[in-house]
């Protein structure tokens, strides 16, 4: 439609496409009319819309185009067929055509002996023979020289008429139909969501409205959050769902755990309740208790090809020098596996200086972390001087310990250093006593005051 009103050339075939138009933009207000008028709308968006969409069919332009479209003989978008008058020389070559009719419905096959019979009479659209397949039996320039004719007669038809009514579309599609079009990406985002909704309302998983709180209360209580996206890619598989909250002994937290236990999806689980409730739609979670985050930040790995003129840790921390240039109290940061690159030693340290102005600057998130010495040191970044906000711990949990079973469990609760890491190395018999027991090596005795491994 924009391509023919910015075409610097008009031609009848390009004004009889945008009289349709034309045509399908009235069949849009009086969809829009027939599903809102009557619609118990509570939402201050759909009644606006319905407003609108009334306030343009009551308007005098819009009624004058309606009008003026009844009272068209014919509607131009709906043709099906015509009627030619073709005149013949003496050697049965065609001289002339024009056209006799133009119809909305399609001729049909009849025979000769029907039209001689009188039994076809009172239907025009039987025609008077069967029809030739001019795909088979006509020659490439009949058809064309054929198609010519057609053309002809229907500029001739046509050409007055609805070129009078290019003004008319052209200020309709400019004016009218630019609202709509501005409504495009609402509407497919509001088809999106609420197929994407129904999908996890029919797999049997909980959806929420928030109970929603002003943005300086900074509100987070979650009860039974879980990930969308897992559950959509698990098959009948049952996701376990966790509880997360702001309180005054935590706002940014902590995850550390066994690897493939869950954090990740825990930590994108909060990130994205946030960002469906600031989206307006449910939240994947039993009953939630929200208040809107400013922004939504999130430093998760990044692939090598990002990292381009620089090394891996350098990148890492850039990306988070740019964070926390804009970080405010009432933000959310979400860290996966941040500073993982480097050595323990190094890692802890950036890692332990971000905690700090965490800890002064007061905003809520959470860290995924293997750098299980953070853990330890909560106290002092909570002894930061200025502190506003508040560190605590979040450890995923094991089912069973010696098989390695995973809960997916993740609960606020002090990790306890290495007992994990000691159940695996007994496990796999990867303490020194079993190794060197493999060889059958016995170790020999420590000195007095010799430093126990701990594993």
């Amino acid at each position: 439609m924009r391509k023919v009103l910015n075409s610097s050339s008009s031609t009848v075939e390009s004004s009889l496409a945008s009289v349709r138009y034309l045509e399908l933009y009235l069949e849009l207000v009086e969809l829009f009319h027939a599903r809102l008028a009557d619609a118990p709308i509570r939402s201050a968006g759909f009644a606006a819309l319905r407003d609108e969409v009334e306030a343009r069919r009551q308007s005098a332009d819009y009624r004058a185009l309606t009008a003026q479209l009844e009272k068209t003989q014919y509607q131009i978008g709906h043709v099906k067929s015509i009627a030619l008058g073709v005149n013949l020389d003496g050697t049965l070559r065609v001289t002339e055509v024009g056209l006799l009719a133009l119809n909305t419905e399609k001729y049909r096959q009849g025979s000769v002996l029907d039209k001689l019979l009188g039994r076809d009479k009172s239907d025009p659209m039987v025609c008077i023979s069967g029809f030739a397949n001019l795909a088979k039996s006509a020659r490439e320039e009949e058809k064309h020289a054929l198609d010519q004719a057609v053309c002809r007669a229907l500029d001739n038809a046509f050409a007055k008429t609805i070129r009078s009514w290019e003004p008319v579309i052209d200020q309709y599609f400019r004016d009218e139909t630019s609202f709509f079009i501005g409504l495009l990406d609402d509407f497919r985002f509001l088809s999106a969501a609420s197929a994407f909704l129904l999908e996890l309302r029919g797999r049997g998983c909980a959806l929420c409205r928030p109970a929603i709180r002003p943005m300086e209360d900074k509100a987070l209580r979650l009860q039974d959050v879980y990930n969308p996206m897992l559950v959509l890619r698990s098959e009948g598989q049952a996701v376990v769902a966790n509880d997360f909250t702001y309180d005054d002994r935590g706002r940014f937290y902590l995850v550390t755990g066994p690897n493939h236990g869950g954090k990740s999806i825990f930590c994108y689980s909060v990130g994205m309740a946030q960002a469906l409730f600031q989206l307006g739609l449910l939240v994947p979670a039993r009953a939630a208790v929200m208040s809107p985050a400013r922004c939504i930040f999130t430093h998760f790995p990044a692939s090598d090809e990002d990292n381009y003129g620089k090394g891996r840790l350098e990148s890492e921390c850039a990306r988070m020098s740019q964070i926390l240039t804009q970080l405010q109290g009432d933000d959310l940061l979400l860290m996966d596996e941040s500073f993982s690159s480097t050595s323990l030693l190094e890692g802890s340290f950036i890692a332990g200086e971000v905690l700090s102005a965490i800890a002064v600057i007061g905003c809520g998130g959470v860290y995924v972390t293997h750098i299980h010495e953070l853990t330890q040191q909560v106290a002092r970044f909570n002894a930061v001087p200025g502190r506003t906000g508040c560190i605590d711990n979040l450890v995923a949990q094991m089912e069973n310990v010696a098989d390695g079973t995973r809960s997916y469990r993740v609960l606020r609760t002090t990790p306890d250093g290495l007992s994990y890491a000691r159940d695996i190395a007994r496990k796999y018999g990867l303490s020194c006593e079993e190794i060197l027991a493999a060889h059958g090596i016995r170790p020999a005795p420590q000195a007095a005051g010799a430093a126990k491994n701990p594993v």
